[in-house]
């Protein structure tokens, strides 16, 4: 068994069953809807998370964990006899979860690395799988955060957007007011990588915005994992019929997931979002 715990965030995206099979340690996120306040994961899943931000009239917000639910990660840590921690986290260009962590590991005994992985939803999800198989294979701790951070150049995670009205609520994202103001029916897609999300593409339909997905995808394949994600029932369908029509693109064993999207993403994506993320 390993003696270094794994331990990231809710914004990962990963599946309960991975996060158990794996032993990994999920902070949750929150999420702020109204004047009700949420822990992702915990109080609502995914699904019915994304519904109410939806229905919500209320402009929704995402902030870092709890201080009690970082002390609750190290302290599962030590209570399972462990003395090492690699640590992978949401972007700290988007999120003070990151240096959250890095505070709140200085309370404890541990030898701790952390990696920044500058990107959010299954792309870190992506990564947190890369340091399972690296912790698994023996690597030592300092060695391997150093082979992820290496690898966060690898990552991309793209969003394509059926509507631009909640990320013109949430203002965070570059260019998006010139968007608005020179185009009224685009599909943006936006781009999530070094800490910064952007606008990496304007389409002039849905269609059009999948294939520019499925596009960006054949030009770097073929790619070790594969993630997509979706934001209502319709864009679920879209994206299982995607994920089957994309398995060529993936390596033999490589990871394949399909999940709802993460709050961090939902905020910005609003209902019918795709997300296609992938490690090169």
């Amino acid at each position: 068994m390993s003696q270094i715990a794994i331990i990231s965030d809710s914004t990962c995206g990963l599946p309960k069953e991975l996060v158990e099979r794996h032993n990994l340690i999920v902070i949750p996120c929150q999420v702020r809807i109204g004047n009700e306040l949420y822990r992702e994961g915990v109080d609502l899943d995914a699904e019915a998370l994304f519904r109410r931000i939806f229905t919500s009239q209320a402009t929704p917000a995402t902030s870092m964990p709890m201080g009690e639910d970082y002390a609750a990660a190290f302290a599962e840590v030590q209570r399972r006899g462990l003395r090492q921690v690699l640590g992978v986290f949401v972007a700290s260009g988007l999120s003070g979860t990151f240096n959250g962590a890095r505070l709140a590991a200085q309370e404890y005994d541990l030898e701790v690395e952390l990696v920044d992985s500058g990107t959010t939803s299954l792309g870190l999800g992506l990564l947190v799988l890369e340091a399972v198989r690296r912790v698994a294979a023996g690597g030592e701790l300092a060695a391997i955060a150093a082979s992820l951070r290496a690898e966060i150049d690898n990552v991309e995670v793209y969003a394509l957007l059926d509507t631009l009205e909640f990320v013109r609520r949430g203002g965070r994202i570059g260019r998006v007011g010139e968007l608005i103001a020179n185009v009224l029916n685009i599909k943006p897609i936006l781009r999530v990588s070094h800490n910064v999300a952007d606008v990496a593409a304007r389409t002039r339909s849905y269609r059009k915005g999948l294939a520019w997905l499925t596009d960006s995808l054949a030009d770097v394949a073929p790619v070790r994992g594969l993630g997509l994600i979706y934001t209502s029932e319709e864009s679920a369908e879209i994206v299982r019929r995607l994920a089957e029509e994309l398995r060529p693109y993936v390596v033999e064993g490589g990871d394949i997931l399909v999940e709802p999207t993460g709050a961090a993403l939902a905020v910005h994506t609003g209902p019918n979002g795709v997300g296609l993320m992938y490690l090169k």
